[in-house]
């Protein structure tokens, strides 16, 4: 089965590749998928308990119910950020047509949600292996992040920030997008320890 999870997260990743270049408003789905397994199956080599040991040992009922907190994260996240303080937008995904394309595509948005916030549990897992210091590896954390999402998204634009009164940038990128990446490290952190501590 790892053997399996490997040979799908690259396969993802280069799907990934080929739809940004391609400029598919698409790419971040795969994407998503793609970059959890591939973290979670580089901290599994290095003897973690990891999102997906929770399927192949068979605990779903654990699982699911991490999914769904994660979800309920990820909607708490978009409904703030997004729709209430329109820090961002999403105008390639509104743009389709016809409507009931547009409302399909971003609903199916929403449900690969928390497999990217369980790729950044793993990814900050991954990173304090190697790193002891649980600053320096939220630091890096952010980096590595801001490098896998921001970074391209600076030249496809598939979602727009909207800072107001701060227009401070590091790399074109808004210092407050960058700080906000301390919230998507911290708050899927405490949803595994309180699933955790809830779900046996």
């Amino acid at each position: 089965m790892k053997k399996l999870s490997w040979s799908l997260s690259i396969v993802l990743i280069i799907l990934t590749l080929i739809l940004y270049f391609l400029k598919s408003p698409y790419w971040y789905n795969p994407a998503v998928i793609g970059v959890w397994l591939f973290f979670d199956n580089i901290a599994h080599l290095q003897k973690n308990k990891t999102t997906l040991d929770l399927i192949f040992n068979q605990k779903y009922k654990k699982f699911l119910c991490l999914y769904f907190a994660l979800l309920i994260l990820a909607v708490l996240i978009e409904v703030i950020g997004s729709l209430v303080l329109k820090l961002w937008s999403y105008p390639k995904l509104w743009a389709i047509e016809p409507l009931w394309l547009m409302l399909l595509i971003n609903f199916v948005s929403y449900l690969f949600y928390p497999f990217i916030l369980m790729s950044f549990k793993e990814m900050y897992v991954v990173i304090k292996s190697f790193i002891k210091n649980k600053y320096i590896s939220c630091i890096i954390f952010m980096l590595l992040g801001i490098i896998i999402w921001e970074i391209p998204n600076i030249f496809s634009q598939d979602w727009i920030y909207n800072i107001p009164f701060i227009s401070f940038e590091i790399f074109h990128i808004n210092i407050i997008v960058i700080i906000g990446w301390i919230i998507l490290i911290v708050a899927p952190l405490y949803v595994y320890k309180l699933v955790d501590k809830l779900i046996k």
